[in-house]
């Protein structure tokens, strides 16, 4: 499957600000880049979001460091990867802040640096990003880097899970199932597992829930899902 690359939604707002010509030439360089990468014209993409990257275009600079950190069209090469990262984020862009905590987190390009990595997540996080979000929350339900903390873990996995996370939605159902920090409830946790779909093991907690859950307990827990499902999907087409 095609690595996804960031595409801004609305490159149309690059074009209809003052001084049209220097930003239009900046989204042209941008879009050929992106059509470069989808066709998977890897050298001439990697050129073109260096181009943009250099002028300061934080998705380019975002979209540079992802080739290096997967060694597409470049030698695989975390040091640029981190310095690229980097250079988004500091622009606010939501991915590469949450890339880059991912780098500290790992130690890749870097000398492993948790306290910095959860700063870089939590500036994702507060924006709304649903993966920095699932990121935090796992590390408070881990108590990994900072304290443990059920309700914030479960705060943030319910923030990315009704975003549509499914990794999200995997957690908030085994917080469901397990007690964490709340009372069990396996009708809730099932319904989280429905969401989540095929992730993980969220088949085997259904199966599970399934022997132990009533026939009018599975049906309000799969209306519940369906709830949800048909809520999100008004929702994302609103928008």
């Amino acid at each position: 499957m095609k690595r996804r690359i960031f595409r801004p939604l609305v490159l149309t707002g690059l074009l209809a600000v003052a001084g049209a010509g220097l930003h239009f030439a900046h989204a042209n360089v941008f879009e050929n880049a992106v059509s470069a990468y989808e066709n998977e014209e890897f050298a001439e993409a990697i050129e073109s979001f260096r181009e943009a990257a250099e002028d300061g275009n934080a998705d380019a600079q975002f979209n540079l460091g992802l080739m290096y950190l997967k060694g597409e069209g470049v030698e695989e090469d975390y040091a640029q990867a981190l310095e690229w990262f980097t250079k988004s984020a500091e622009q606010g862009n939501v991915r590469a802040e949450t890339n880059l905590a991912r780098m500290y987190a790992k130690g890749k390009g870097v000398q492993p640096d948790y306290g910095t990595a959860v700063n870089w997540f939590r500036k994702a996080a507060d924006q709304g990003y649903p993966d920095a979000q699932y990121s935090l929350g796992v590390l408070y339900v881990t108590g990994n880097a900072v304290p443990l903390n059920y309700k914030q873990a479960q705060d943030l996995f319910q923030k990315a899970a009704d975003q549509g996370n499914a990794s999200a939605q995997y957690q908030l159902g085994l917080m469901y199932f397990k007690g964490k920090g709340m009372k069990p409830d396996l009708v809730e946790g099932y319904k989280w597992m429905l969401l989540a779909g095929d992730y993980d093991d969220a088949a085997v907690y259904r199966e599970y829930a399934e022997k132990q859950l009533s026939e009018d307990q599975l049906e309000k827990a799969k209306a519940l899902a369906e709830e949800w499902q048909t809520t999100f999907e008004e929702n994302a087409t609103e928008t």
